[in-house]
């Protein structure tokens, strides 16, 4: 067979050549032809090699790109964490140091000195670790309240003592955020305001009973005791059962003392439950004597006057006068009760 294929006709049918499209006498011409022609073999050659190297090559390259991407789009991520986990301890940390909440009266302390004209108001955190800020001190129709902010110490804020003075005319109240300290000119202890807030009308509710005995401060001075109730029919009573194990009371047992003072104390109980009519009490006196006592209303709003001289005498100045009933007057009031509680504490 006679080869008259150029080399240009060659180089045109290489691509079908190599990928074995062309006829039987195509390809008889075809390697007549490069056996005899070392540039068109060449280039057969270069046809016929792997092209999986390049593509692996391209392959490669888009791998190292996507790490590329990776890395970086997880770069960015940590540096999104970063920032968000920084906001929010730059949010903390203002609110903590800076910002803080409003002060309430849970681990604040005061204390008060005043006369007719003015109180020179002290106030300080029985806790370490607090501080105040921002104090305001408003009087809002006789209404003075004086508030703060409370936060954790830092350069900014490091102190939780404040001292303030306060003009006292035309001042009906003095509150330090949430808690009555000053009413009509008696100083109002947190432990009676808690005993304001501790009234019940129901002699049959056991439970607030034992508030009230607890916030009076019943047990630390009588010893433990059971309750008794009488309520099917008038006069409704209260009575105490003192118990002879483990008693740890202030209180002797020698009977005189022990029916004074549970007389006295028994005329809170009286004020702070609005249908209790009378307060009775058992014990075992310092001889192994059963003993019992019983105070009604009547008894207690005649022992007030007694009592509030008493309390005059010791406490020159005061000038109390007696108020008539324990239920009509101490009780409504912080500032009524607080005179009770004066009048017929230990103490005193």
């Amino acid at each position: 067979m006679k080869n008259d294929l150029t080399c240009a006709v060659v180089r045109d049918l290489l691509p079908s050549y190599v990928e074995g499209l062309t006829s039987d006498e195509t390809n008889r011409a075809m390697e007549a032809h490069l056996s005899a022609c070392p540039d068109c073999t060449a280039r057969r050659d270069a046809m016929a090699a792997p092209a999986e190297p390049a593509e692996a090559a391209e392959q490669s390259r888009e791998v190292d790109y996507l790490k590329t991407v990776r890395r970086k789009s997880g770069r960015r991520v940590v540096i999104a964490i970063a920032c968000t986990l920084a906001v929010i301890l730059a949010g903390v940390a203002l609110k903590l140091f800076v910002i803080g909440e409003p002060a309430g009266r849970e681990g604040m302390s005061w204390s008060i000195l005043y006369d007719e004209a003015a109180m020179d108001l002290r106030v300080y955190s029985t806790w370490s670790g607090v501080a105040y800020c921002r104090w305001n001190l408003e009087n809002n129709d006789g209404i003075v309240r004086l508030t703060a902010e409370k936060v954790l110490p830092s350069f900014l804020y490091d102190s939780a003592d404040h001292r303030e003075r306060i003009p006292l005319e035309g001042v009906r109240e003095v509150w330090i955020a949430d808690q009555l300290i000053w009413q009509d000119g008696v100083a109002i202890s947190s432990g009676t305001m808690d005993l304001y807030g501790a009234k019940t009308p129901y002699v049959g509710d056991i439970s607030a009973l034992n508030r009230i005995a607890e916030l009076a401060n019943i047990r630390p001075n009588f010893g433990d005791y059971l309750n008794s109730l009488h309520t099917s029919s008038q006069p409704y009573r209260w009575t105490l059962e003192f118990t002879d194990d483990g008693w740890q009371g202030v209180v002797g047992r020698d009977s005189g003392t022990f029916d004074k003072w549970m007389a006295r104390y028994g005329i809170q109980l009286l004020a702070l439950v609005e249908n209790l009519e009378e307060v009775g009490w058992t014990y075992t006196d310092l001889h192994g004597e059963k003993r019992s006592g019983v105070l009604t209303l009547e008894e207690a709003n005649a022992l007030l006057p007694e009592l509030t001289d008493a309390y005059n005498r010791v406490h020159a100045g005061c000038g109390w006068e007696p108020l008539s009933s324990v239920k009509d007057y101490y009780n409504d009031s912080p500032a009524n009760l607080q005179q009770l509680v004066e009048i017929t504490r230990i103490s005193s």
